[in-house]
């Protein structure tokens, strides 16, 4: 039974027996969960949407959260999100039967909106079409976890494209009610995700989403894309607004380096940084490295500036940097892509082969390679990124960085960001020569950033995406007193970053250890 099983799951694409399964644990919390209290005055009306997300447990994270959010008294619409997406239509309408036979046992007092009601037959406009023909190609990276290739793209973008078409319709007419205050989506990027974000910062209304981090943690942003981190730079004013006493700087600062210091030997949470690493290359010294991301990430995708791809930025730079400078070029490809969880099909190895040949100034790390960036960083006299956390650590070692994204850092201050190729040019001329000094407020800025990302912003909690096995097996008044899900309530409710307000909890519970 249990081979039949497995062989029906990989057949499928996922496994309707286990999905029967997780309904009927989310029937039962649901219908045991207590009865959501009077609107107060101060509502915040939250459209809570709930879409099939590859036939994980994201929809059931959604409906907990927007029971949460009510449970404070506010006003929650679920919108369910049953446009077609993806290529698994089976799975996509076995996953929506299964939403909407939960949605049925809430009390009247939630709406519940199907977005296949809203669909419009009026044609998209030019901009419009744009935007979905772009969101389209998003999706295409992803989905081939690469820019590079092709097998495929031209059919999944097609199919993408006529789907991100009908839903942009639905969507706009979700917004336009003008009824709602937030709206609480997954990711922000993949699917029609990227139209609610769309469309929400359209019709002025708050964006809050969430994603997986990996290894069972939760990524949250009370306003902006999640995985994005697009909640940090507000987070970092309230951050240096909050820490005024050198007590409170210098634990900041150490916490950070604390973990730097982790993630350099590779004993961090995700150990994306080899162990054991070799002795480097002394041609290193002095050269202008640059920092790859996973071009498919979805912390990575759309946010480019000046180029219109990774693969291009890539090329662009390294061209610049060989022609106009006698620095040596590093470009070192993300370590992270080793592991199976980041692995890229994009050959980045190919594509400076392809183009410069064996340049003696020009080298390249793979990730499997046994050199570790840090060791890198302290040889190299300039850094260029697109969103890599090490544009960050760079700028605490003193070094010029040069970006030509819109990361949730390029505009900080301790960075230099282009927004034109003349600029980005004029940029890495002046960091290559040393004509970027990296003042002392720099790199304590820099510090706060990297504290509120790698030592806050992560939530780790029972209640996350991929937790679903162990937190349903809690009734959900339980699991809502839970300190962490309180904290990720409070978050989207008063529209406070997550990593301030772990922030507030590390600095207390210091607080408390140093009290005699």
């Amino acid at each position: 039974m249990q081979s039949l099983t497995s062989t029906l799951a990989r057949a499928l694409g996922f496994s309707p027996f286990a999905w029967i399964r997780d309904t009927r644990r989310m029937r039962h919390l649901v219908s045991d969960f207590r009865q959501p209290p009077s609107p107060k005055p101060e509502a915040i009306h939250f459209a809570v949407i709930i879409t099939p997300w590859m036939g994980t447990a994201v929809p059931w994270f959604s409906l907990a959260c927007g029971l949460f959010l009510a449970s404070r008294g506010n006003r929650i619409a679920f919108v369910i999100d049953d446009m077609p997406f993806g290529d698994r239509p089976l799975r996509f309408r076995f996953v929506v039967r299964c939403v909407r036979s939960v949605l049925r046992l809430l009390p009247e007092q939630y709406e519940v909106i199907r977005l296949g009601d809203c669909v419009a037959e009026t044609p998209l406009s030019v901009a419009a079409q744009r935007s979905v023909d772009r969101l389209a190609q998003l999706n295409a990276v992803w989905a081939l976890r690469g820019e590079m290739s092709t097998d495929g793209r031209r059919r999944y973008t097609e199919r993408a494209i006529r789907q991100l078409g009908t839903s942009y319709g639905a969507i706009a007419d979700v917004f336009r009610s003008g009824r709602y205050d937030a709206v609480f989506v997954p990711g922000g990027v993949w699917g029609s995700s990227g139209i609610w974000t769309e469309q929400a910062r359209e019709a002025g209304v708050r964006l809050a989403s969430f994603d997986s981090g990996g290894y069972g943690t939760l990524m949250l942003a009370a306003d902006g894309v999640a995985c994005q981190l697009q909640d940090i730079p507000r987070a970092l004013s309230l951050l240096k607004a909050h820490a005024a006493s050198p007590e409170q700087r210098a634990f900041i600062a150490a916490s950070a380096q604390a973990e730097m210091d982790r993630r350099r030997s590779g004993t961090d949470r995700f150990a994306s940084q080899m162990k054991n690493a070799a002795q480097l290359d002394a041609r290193f010294s002095g050269a202008v490295l640059i920092a790859l991301n996973s071009s498919w990430d979805s912390a990575a995708l759309g946010l480019h500036a000046v180029f219109e791809s990774s693969s291009e930025w890539i090329v662009e730079t390294v061209r610049f940097l060989l022609d106009n400078t006698s620095a040596p070029v590093v470009v070192r490809q993300h370590p992270a892509e080793r592991l199976e969880i980041a692995r890229t099909s994009d050959d980045y190895r190919a594509l400076l082969t392809r183009h410069f040949a064996n340049h003696p100034r020009l080298h390249f790390i793979a990730a499997d390679e046994p050199v570790n960036s840090y060791d890198v960083l302290e040889q190299v006299a300039a850094v260029v990124v697109y969103t890599s956390t090490i544009g960050i650590e760079a700028a605490v070692h003193g070094k010029a960085v040069v970006t030509a994204s819109r990361s949730y850092y390029s505009d900080l201050g301790f960075v230099r960001q282009a927004t034109n190729l003349e600029q980005y040019r004029q940029y890495l001329s002046e960091a290559a020569h040393g004509l970027h000094p990296v003042t002392p407020p720099m790199r304590e800025d820099a510090l706060s950033c990297y504290y509120l990302t790698q030592c806050c912003n992560w939530v780790f909690s029972p209640f996350n995406p991929e937790g679903f096995t162990e937190w349903s097996r809690l009734d959900l008044a339980q699991l809502e007193q839970h300190e962490k899900v309180r904290v990720t309530v409070t978050s989207l409710e008063q529209n406070i970053p997550v990593a301030f307000l772990n922030h507030l909890a590390l600095a207390e519970h210091q607080r408390r250890l140093s009290v005699p």
